[in-house]
């Protein structure tokens, strides 16, 4: 979460979260997160910015639509967009190596965790086994 949201609160809004159910709204979340919320108009329109900026990278592609600039941090700790077919820095792509990697990996688990739901909700296995596996 953002600077503009205390801890406590935002513990208490994921716990708000959770008494909802399975199911919540975008707007269902924003309600939550209105009494909270702590506005500061300069610092959004640098969030706004950076944001722009950001999607904006994340959307270069090739000419096969591949995405090919990714974002990794410079030996000085900076953020720092690569291009992965024009950059020379080895340490660079290795590291959008291992960032690819672990979103990857972090996918694959989620993916799994609705073929088990999916399982569960078709009657194919019990939530036992499902906690089991």
């Amino acid at each position: 979460m953002s600077e503009a949201l205390e801890k406590k609160a935002k513990e208490k809004i994921l716990e708000q979260m959770d008494e909802l159910g399975g199911e919540i709204t975008t707007d269902d979340v924003v309600e939550l997160l209105r009494p909270h919320y702590i506005f500061n108009i300069r610092k959004l329109r640098e969030q706004a910015l950076r944001r722009t900026a950001n999607n904006l990278m994340a959307t270069y592609r090739d000419n096969k639509g591949v995405r090919t600039c990714f974002s990794c941090k410079d030996d000085s700790g900076n953020s720092k967009y690569f291009n992965i077919e024009t950059t020379t820095d080895l340490k660079a792509l290795k590291n959008i190596e291992i960032q690819l990697n672990k979103k990857y990996k972090g996918l694959n688990i989620s993916k799994k965790k609705v073929q088990r739901r999916r399982d569960e909700l078709s009657g194919q296995v019990s939530f036992k086994e499902v906690n089991n596996s």
